[in-house]
């Protein structure tokens, strides 16, 4: 057996997964069809992270009782 190129192999698997490449091998042209994200400050994150406590501990409450 030939020598393959796992690598290689597993970058087109991986565009192929992520729409890049399609099936034949072939990269169509691709245009962007939304806004990359947005980048989210440490204290977004931490208000996210307080939110996502509060609501988990509520549903413990409801699920206690």
């Amino acid at each position: 057996m030939a020598g393959l190129n796992w690598k290689r192999i597993g970058n087109r698997s991986r565009m192929r997964r992520q729409g890049i490449e399609d099936v034949k091998g072939k990269t169509p042209v691709h245009e962007p069809s939304e806004k990359p994200r947005r980048k989210v400050s440490k204290a977004e994150l931490r208000n996210q992270a307080e939110a996502a406590v509060l609501a988990w501990r509520a549903a413990q409450a409801a699920k206690d009782k």
